[in-house]
């Protein structure tokens, strides 16, 4: 009876070890829509490589991060060794401490894999489906987002423990538990190549960091694993980047993280949160980390605020909050910013208000300055215009003044579609608002309308119905159609003009392109920004 007992015992457990994990992967389109599917995996066929969770770092920050992230990491192995999966830990130049035990045995000793991919020994700066994508943060200044002062003294500290300052790291973090009976370590992508053929391991979960740099290059990370047929997920809320906001794009660094994340999703793998393995929420860093005090800014409006045909149709480039906040950081004597675009295409004040106000407005942190831009389609869509828009303006007004109380309120003026389209019926309400009601008034209608003097048709994309170009003129539009139940053709510049440009309403749709955009961003930029040295100045 005892043996047989054991034997159900053994049993039993073996099948629990089989039973498969559940995860939500999470890929991005190249416009950036996120899109999840569900997936099962075997323990026994999943393995999770830890990357270079070092017990110091060069940048101060860095390490304040990791610390923070190190003891949700070690629950998530802890629960994942529980299951039978496989873990790795790969602290890259500091196999010594290691040596002899026995994980760093297993990894050397696992047999010769029959199938060695070319070049798995070395780093992975890119693999051809990021070749056309533009980089998501300029990191070529090492990352480093300390305080110049904080750096020196953390700098001096580690030299002070007869420590390399541009490279501390001598071993894992102590946080996460390495279990010797089970548990591998290596830095080696032949290594670690090995142990994955010689355990039949399918499945490969990337945590650590930095995700930018070493998680995605390393000779084992993301970019080998996909480039060489692993099914190869991130854990996004169990990694860092290395990215100072002081560069480009000029973001936070959480926001820099996240664009990065992103990257990864459209371009290399699919990711997974650590709550879908150990339960509760997704890991978030603390304030502690969040850097300096940026401003909080906040544009509303319709389509001509939300640039949804830009965004779709070249979703790499700066769109019009890009641009806004890396004009302003181009000036180094204001402080970083973050930009809110809450325009949606088709929406007016009242829709604003009854539908997703406070989703879109109400729950975004406190904010500095708030651009309100409304006007067009309120004329279109509600009865007694020249009543109900001050009114629902002023409705909006009040609202934002109870949920955002520090913020600048900005109306702003609509911008003029044409040479003789200047809405002046639409922006003279705007004005008597702002009046009324003592706020600063941007007028951006000047200074679009110079622009558009220019050349009437250069701030403005093209998006023309397919069934009023004639049929032997179709082939040219192939490339450029949007299907929708009318089937438009939409291009960003004048590149069609020369074929099409005869066609009566070529350019009838006035939204704007990425030029337009930019003048918006530009003229913004110019009129904010001495607001804010006025406030900074007024504040001291």
């Amino acid at each position: 009876m005892k043996t047989l007992a054991l034997f159900l015992a053994l049993t039993l457990s073996a099948l629990a070890a089989d039973t498969p994990l559940t995860f939500s992967l999470q890929s991005r389109a190249p416009s950036g829509r996120a899109t999840q599917i569900k997936e099962a995996w075997l323990p026994s066929r999943t393995a999770i490589i830890v990357c270079d969770m070092w017990d110091l770092h060069h940048c101060k920050n860095a390490v304040t991060r990791e610390g923070e992230m190190a003891p949700r990491m070690n629950e998530v192995l802890e629960k994942a060794r529980k299951e039978g999966v496989f873990i790795i830990h790969a602290p890259s130049s500091c196999m010594k401490p290691y040596e002899g035990t026995p994980g760093r045995e297993r990894a050397k000793s696992a047999p010769a894999a029959a199938r060695l991919p070319d070049k798995i020994a070395d780093w992975c700066k890119q693999i051809p489906a990021e070749e056309q994508a533009v980089y998501p943060i300029d990191q070529t200044d090492g990352g480093e987002d300390d305080d110049a002062a904080e750096h020196a003294a953390w700098a001096n500290q580690l030299s002070a423990k007869g420590l390399n300052p541009k490279a501390p790291w001598t071993r894992q973090i102590d946080v996460l538990r390495i279990d010797q009976s089970k548990d591998a370590i290596s830095d080696s992508g032949v290594e670690i190549w090995n142990l994955l053929e010689a355990r039949n391991i399918d499945n490969v979960i990337l945590m650590g960091v930095h995700l930018n740099m070493c998680v995605s290059g390393r000779p084992f990370g993301l970019r080998q694993m996909a480039k060489n047929g692993r099914h190869v997920v991130l854990m996004r809320d169990m990694t860092d980047t290395m990215y100072n906001p002081a560069r480009w794009p000029f973001v936070s660094h959480t926001r820099g993280t996240e664009l990065f994340i992103q990257h990864v999703e459209k371009r290399i793998c699919p990711t997974i949160t650590s709550d879908q393995m150990i339960g509760g929420q997704p890991f978030a860093f603390s304030a502690a980390t969040a850097g300096k005090k940026r401003l909080q800014i906040i544009l509303l409006g319709d389509s001509t605020t939300e640039a949804g045909i830009p965004k779709r149709l070249a979703p790499d480039e700066p769109q019009l909050e890009d641009t806004l906040r890396i004009l302003l950081a181009a000036q180094p004597d204001l402080p970083p910013a973050d930009v809110y675009n809450e325009g949606v295409s088709g929406e007016f004040i009242r829709r604003l208000l009854d539908t997703r106000y406070d989703k879109a407005v109400k729950s975004k942190p406190q904010a500095d300055y708030i651009f309100i831009r409304y006007g067009l389609n309120d004329q279109a869509k509600i009865k007694d215009f020249k009543t109900a828009f001050p009114k629902d303006f002023r409705e909006l007004l009040a609202r934002l003044r109870k949920d955002h109380p520090k913020a600048m309120l900005i109306p702003m003026t609509s911008i003029p579609y044409a040479l003789d389209n200047l809405h002046a019926d639409i922006n003279a309400l705007i004005k008597q608002v702002a009046a009324d009601e003592k706020l600063p008034l941007f007028d951006i209608a000047p200074r679009y309308l110079t622009e558009l003097k220019k050349g009437p048709d250069m701030l403005n994309y093209r998006r023309f119905s397919l069934a009023k170009i004639p049929e032997n003129l179709r082939a040219f539009a192939t490339p450029y159609i949007q299907p929708e139940a009318d089937p438009k053709v939409v291009v960003l510049d004048n590149r069609l003009d020369g074929i099409f440009g005869h066609l009566p309403g070529w350019t009838g749709d006035r939204h704007p392109n990425i030029a337009g955009y930019n003048v918006i961003a530009d003229e913004t930029a110019k009129w904010l920004a001495p607001v804010i040295r006025k406030n900074l100045a007024t504040s001291r």
